[in-house]
């Protein structure tokens, strides 16, 4: 799969701006786009390795075996998550989808190149290729279109297929970007085999109780910041009645809530206190007592 997005890619490059014809220019982007790739699975290779040495698995050599180090990496990546279910095989189902796709486009490339040096350069009809051959040439550009076409629709699936993994593998390896290092692995598909070389040292982790003391480390952090400043039972600003608030015990501002509070002295004490009358109660209303 990742050869032939290479491939594609670098066919244009190299037919627009090297001085060589467009058959040269295929052959040349496929031999470079599978050098690098071959440089970029040995290096996973290693870290794949590497990472299975570190947990005493066996069989270690799978690492080096393309489409079977898809079932090492599901083993490293241990059970994946998709929409709430847990898949335990999710190395072998992207192993089966890389030999699908591997032979899917190596058929893509094979009828691409067969028109290119039997039937020339194609024409374009509003940026679609088309040779107007007959026989076996008919038949591989109908293949190569409608191939094309389906072929779309399979990257999208595979890559969904991959983020899936990347995300359960990084999740041990990486757990504060794993977000952010799958969706590079998506869109920059290179990128994941030099990630995996680059983790290749890390310890894998239980990501449950990764988030588990990370959420205890927050609960230390913020207690420890706000629990002295505000005293509140709950660690933080808006537990209990940290301003002495009125409204919350009773208590006006600036006064110690375990010492009597005096009550204040009114104004029209003298107009509410007559002669042989005692104190006005709370609550007693002239206009409806009179």
């Amino acid at each position: 799969m990742e050869i032939f997005l290479m491939y594609d890619s670098m066919f244009s490059t190299f037919a627009n701006m090297l001085p060589i014809s467009v058959v040269n220019a295929n052959f040349l982007a496929l031999a470079v786009a599978f050098g690098v790739w071959l440089v970029l699975f040995i290096l996973q290779g290693f870290g794949l390795w590497k990472m299975a040495k570190n947990r005493g698995f066996k069989n270690k050599i799978l690492a080096f075996v393309p489409f079977a180090n898809y079932l090492f990496i599901g083993k490293l990546a241990g059970e994946t998550r998709i929409f709430g279910q847990k898949l335990k095989r999710m190395g072998l189902f992207m192993m089966l989808a890389q030999i699908v796709s591997t032979l899917f486009s190596a058929f893509l490339i094979f009828t691409f190149s067969y028109l290119l040096v039997v039937e020339g350069i194609p024409l374009d009809n509003e940026g679609v290729m088309y040779w107007g051959g007959s026989g076996f040439s008919a038949f591989a550009e109908n293949f190569y279109g409608y191939g094309s076409m389906f072929f779309a629709l399979f990257i999208l699936v595979y890559k969904i297929l991959i983020f899936m993994l990347s995300i359960a593998l990084y999740k041990k390896y990486a757990p504060k970007g794993h977000v952010w290092l799958s969706l590079l692995s998506i869109f920059v598909p290179e990128a994941r085999y030099i990630i995996i070389f680059c983790l290749r040292r890390k310890k894998a982790i239980d990501y449950e109780a990764y988030l588990r003391a990370r959420q205890e480390e927050i609960v230390r952090e913020y207690q420890k910041r706000y629990g002295g400043q505000y005293g509140s039972p709950f660690g933080g600003p808006f537990g209990g009645n940290p301003y002495n608030n009125p409204y919350g015990n009773g208590t006006p501002y600036g006064e110690n809530p375990t010492q009597e509070t005096k009550k204040p002295e009114d104004p029209f004490d003298e107009f509410n206190h007559g002669e042989g009358q005692g104190e006005k109660k709370d609550g007693d209303d002239d206009f409806f007592n009179n």
